[in-house]
């Protein structure tokens, strides 16, 4: 457990912007946290008129909406636990490999909720470009974060 005098020695060594990106990053989480409750209470409402559906619950439409929010609340755990973890790793608020996860996390929530039966070919198409250049870039992120001084290396070549 952290005591207050380790905390203002800690802040005592933040630079004044790192002090402000600080104050910001947990501004946002406290946004993002209202945000998760609030979607958390319409699900849980939403869920219980499904129910009192009965067996008409288990159609897709209904089915998929439900689904749909529960990934949109686990995207934004995702994104409040990322502004968690980089405050207290003290490595920035952007880091662009947990933008590509949640931009990739996105993606396949749209894709799980598309319909089928309606979509066009281009559409599917698109879904899958944007889906697989995503996942290149997280790999290729990945890579050069395992071979730091190898990509430095090539850099200068």
């Amino acid at each position: 457990m952290l005591d207050i005098k380790t905390l203002r020695q800690e802040w005592k060594e933040l630079t004044s912007y790192q002090q402000f990106e600080q104050v910001v990053s947990r501004i946002v989480m406290a946004f993002i946290a209202v945000v998760i409750v609030y979607s958390v209470v319409l699900v849980a409402i939403e869920l219980v008129i499904d129910f009192r559906l009965g067996v008409a619950f288990l159609e897709q439409e209904l089915l998929q909406d439900v689904f749909g929010s529960i990934l949109t609340i686990l995207i934004l755990l995702e994104f409040n636990h990322s502004i968690a973890v980089s405050l207290k790793q003290k490595t920035g608020i952007i880091q662009a490999r947990i933008v590509v996860l949640i931009a990739i996390l996105v993606i396949a929530r749209k894709i799980i909720l598309l319909d089928f039966k309606t979509a066009s070919v281009e559409s599917l198409a698109a879904h899958a470009g944007v889906a697989l250049a995503l996942g290149a870039l997280y790999w290729l992120m990945s890579v050069a974060n395992r071979h730091p001084a190898g990509a430095q290396e090539a850099a200068r070549h």
